[in-house]
């Protein structure tokens, strides 16, 4: 795990290729398995693949989101504040977990 770490990059150009379906059930998979306090799981995870929304996507805050115009696939984490007092801290850990796992499974 450690060295997983100590690899782990943020990416903000991609190759022109789709991710394919076994990653993609790897990175939902990971997203689905992270912990949460009292097993509540106050959230929804949405997969984006479709370019024009991944461009509005990019334009949705004002710095940091450009690179999302040029990604094969994003994940949009949703959370349910009325399911639990500690959804940001919930829906924080399960939007590490998947890229970490993803990483791992050779997504990126």
């Amino acid at each position: 795990m450690i060295d997983l770490l100590r690899k782990r990059r943020s990416i903000r150009k991609f190759l022109p290729k789709k991710v394919t379906r076994e990653h993609t059930d790897i990175i939902i998979e990971a997203a689905l398995r992270a912990p949460s306090s009292r097993g509540i799981n106050p959230w929804e995870f949405i997969l984006v693949d479709d370019p024009e929304i991944l461009g509005k996507l990019s334009k949705s805050k004002q710095h940091g989101a450009e690179f999302l115009k040029n990604a094969p696939l994003a994940i949009v984490v949703c959370a349910d504040s009325t399911k639990s007092d500690v959804w940001v801290e919930d829906c924080s850990i399960a939007a590490i977990n998947y890229p970490a796992n993803s990483s791992f499974a050779g997504a990126w």
